[in-house]
């Protein structure tokens, strides 16, 4: 669960890659896995709204119509070499819709969005539009398929705050989980249900770090007293382990009602 104003990547549920048994004809891999999990995600979550931010690997007729069928949309990052014709589809069509185009300047950053909608993918309706961004440092250009129709209103909300969000996914999710201190890439279990209780137990501390982190009770006292959540951390871990907890009044502070809020200053 992707939270772009906040900077958050929730892990709320997990499908492991891994064959049934030794002996099979073919191996269990990221796609048959996604057809595994979206069905679990809409048992768990089956009156929420959810639009997917997949890679382009998803980019196939039968994931489109499967997401269709549970009544959800998606972004898909799309790039020349996936679905060649469809991509040189998408760049033709554009030479016939200038007016399907949107100009905005975001600090030193221009944005150029473009939209084509209405694209036959395989007998799937699919929509494509794009960011093409000059900055300092050079040009950089961003394109998408997705279920929903883009247009004036909506391209820059598409792109900023759904497609390219899909990079918190990876920078501060699987970024954070294997660079971060929680030792994902580490030799941790050589038991199959070891390595399974330990990922999903690191997914839980990870969601709690990035509450805490975000949330109005630490942050400024974090930035002003402690210098970093390292030191926080190590605070913490002594108290955890040296200090007598006062059960008392401990009892007391939890009768108090409060509100912890997001603080993205």
């Amino acid at each position: 669960m992707v939270l772009p104003g906040i900077g958050m990547a929730l892990s709320i549920s997990s499908e492991f890659i891994e064959n049934e048994k030794e002996d099979v004809s073919k191996q269990d891999c990221e796609l048959k896995a996604f057809y595994r999990l979206i069905k679990k995600l809409k048992s768990d979550f089956p009156q929420l709204d959810i639009c997917l931010l997949l890679d382009g690997l998803y980019a196939a007729k039968p994931v489109m119509e499967v997401i269709k069928e549970m009544g959800w949309n998606y972004l898909i990052t799309f790039k020349e070499g996936h679905g060649k014709s469809m991509f040189e589809e998408y760049e033709a069509l554009l030479k016939f819709l200038p007016d399907n185009s949107l100009e905005k300047r975001e600090g030193e950053i221009c944005h150029s969005y473009r939209w084509v909608y209405d694209m036959d993918w395989n007998g799937e309706i699919v929509h494509g539009f794009e960011d093409r961004q000059e900055t300092p440092e050079g040009k950089k250009r961003f394109v998408w398929l997705s279920s929903i129709r883009a247009d004036r209103n909506n391209v820059e909300e598409l792109s900023q705050g759904g497609g390219r969000s899909r990079w918190i996914i990876e920078n501060q999710g699987f970024n954070t989980q294997k660079n971060g201190g929680y030792a994902l890439e580490h030799a941790f279990s050589t038991n199959n249900w070891g390595m399974k209780n330990f990922y999903l137990l690191m997914q839980i501390a990870h969601i709690f770090n990035q509450l805490m982190e975000k949330g109005s009770l630490l942050r400024e006292r974090i930035r002003t007293e402690m210098g970093s959540l390292k030191v926080f951390s190590d605070w913490l871990w002594s108290a955890f382990t040296g200090i007598w907890i006062d059960v008392k009044r401990l009892c007391s502070i939890l009768k108090r009602r409060f509100q912890i809020r997001f603080n993205t200053s």
